[in-house]
């Protein structure tokens, strides 16, 4: 057999190997993990024989072998995506809701506290995977295995609850962000629609009728189980969104008045709303581990996230005060709404739509992969087909409740304050505290 043909039967095996690893993920439990590295550290004995096994012993980045696994460029493209959710089309309206200099402070503040708390999620994962003897972990997990073998003995018990409180918060949460990706997209095409074609514009379909529209692109796009095929269109998407936050400059520029007259500060409700929006514009807590599982060199995270949130910060920066500066008190979403009707803008929006329909698969591929932990182990037979079936059925559903609750800002800053204190703030402290509680002091005070 020649060599070539070797190689291919070889990655053949391995893809087909790796596509079963992916499958069983539903079934997978840290139940044995975490009953091994309990029984290790309190036991006397293991640590007189075995001194310092557990940070000697284990290599998470040799272990994890995917071979679907993406580059530094890829990683970073999907951190990007990830994190500029819908509310960056919204973020115009933001500002104006907190005024110009009050919502700038708060980016510049949340736009540090954010990412920092997606590097303490990463380094405490990074912490466990050596301890556990294990390759990755999903948020839950590790939420779960933090205070399993945590310092606090009374919440160990509790561990399960835990886990179920974050799933249910992630969920949540990232099911309104892909409500929100189905609106806006919704909003931008009838916009087009109506703008090229009379037909269309004398019909005044209302916007639930777009949205369901909408559904069929986004229903065949889901039916992607994994996320290295989104790669590629990912990095095409990054490059829409920088020529549509480059296009929104110059607009709003090009229509900006006196920068005295845009209020410094409005209310504090008014700051409580851009906060929400502002969260769901640069939240990517919750694809953050599913960002760093992937990744080919999970070393590198912490360059990925400083790179990528540049890129982040900076585009809803530039949009949100821009575009406040520009349409001042008539500020409405998306901001596409804006723009003049012409050639150049329509075509933008079309790439806005692309845009926001590979965000929507990108999102909506962690809050499957928590319903699928639960309900796939019911199918041990077949399960790529039962596995496509539930995204369809899940596609639907996040469509339902797009038609049902069709307010964008309403449910941004609603999900954005609540849902979003938990999963970007309280829980990432909480974590690191228990992962490295056995460390030098500084870290308690901290």
């Amino acid at each position: 057999m020649s060599a070539p043909v070797e190689d291919r039967q070889l990655n053949k095996i391995a893809s087909q190997e790796e596509k079963l690893n992916e499958d069983i993920t539903s079934l997978y439990t840290l139940k044995a993990e975490l009953s091994d590295y309990m029984v290790r550290r309190e036991s006397v004995e293991y640590h007189e024989v075995y001194p310092g096994a557990e940070r000697v012993e284990y290599d998470f980045t040799v272990e994890r072998q995917n071979i679907y696994a993406t580059n530094f460029l890829e990683s970073t493209s999907h951190l990007v995506k990830g994190c500029l959710g819908a509310g960056i089309m919204s973020i115009h309206e933001g500002y104006m809701h907190g005024g110009l200099w009050a919502s700038l402070g708060a980016t510049a503040f949340i736009g540090f506290l954010v990412p920092y708390t997606m590097y303490m999620l990463v380094a405490s994962a990074q912490k466990l995977y050596v301890r556990l003897r294990i390759p990755r972990l999903s948020y839950p997990d590790l939420v779960e295995a933090a205070v399993a073998t945590g310092p606090l003995k009374f919440c160990r018990r509790f561990s399960k609850a835990f886990r179920y409180s974050i799933d249910v918060c992630l969920f949540i949460e990232l099911c309104g962000t892909c409500c929100i990706y189905h609106i806006v997209i919704a909003q931008t095409l009838k916009q087009i629609m109506e703008a090229v074609s009379p037909t269309m514009k004398n019909m005044n379909l209302t916007i639930r009728i777009y949205i369901l529209i909408v559904l069929v692109p986004l229903f065949f796009l889901c039916m992607i189980r994994n996320l290295k095929y989104l790669a590629p269109f990912s990095l095409l998407a990054d490059l829409f969104v920088a020529i549509c936050v480059l296009t929104t400059m110059y607009y709003s520029i090009s229509q900006a008045g006196n920068i005295a007259d845009r209020p410094a500060f409005k209310s504090l409700h008014g700051l409580i709303q851009f906060v929400g929006v502002l969260l769901y514009s640069i939240d990517g807590v919750g694809i953050t581990l599913p960002v760093e599982n992937n990744m080919k060199k999970p070393l590198q995270f912490p360059i990925v996230l400083q790179i990528g949130w540049s890129i982040v910060i900076l585009s809803v920066t530039l949009t949100g005060f821009f575009g406040y500066l520009g349409w001042g008190e008539t500020c409405k979403s998306p901001i596409t709404i804006h723009m003049p009707l012409g050639t150049v803008t329509i075509t933008l929006q079309f790439l806005m739509c692309a845009v926001l329909t590979v965000t929507f698969a990108v999102n909506f591929w962690v809050p499957f992969r928590i319903v699928w932990h639960y309900i796939g182990r019911k199918h041990k037979r077949k399960r790529d087909i039962w596995e496509r079936f539930y995204r369809g059925v899940h596609v639907i559903l996040v469509t339902g409740l797009a038609v049902a609750y069709p307010n964008l800002i309403r449910i941004m800053v609603f999900l954005g304050n609540f849902f979003l204190a938990f999963i970007a703030f309280i829980f990432p402290a909480f974590v690191e505290s228990l992962v490295f509680w056995s460390e030098p002091r500084k870290r308690r005070f901290r």
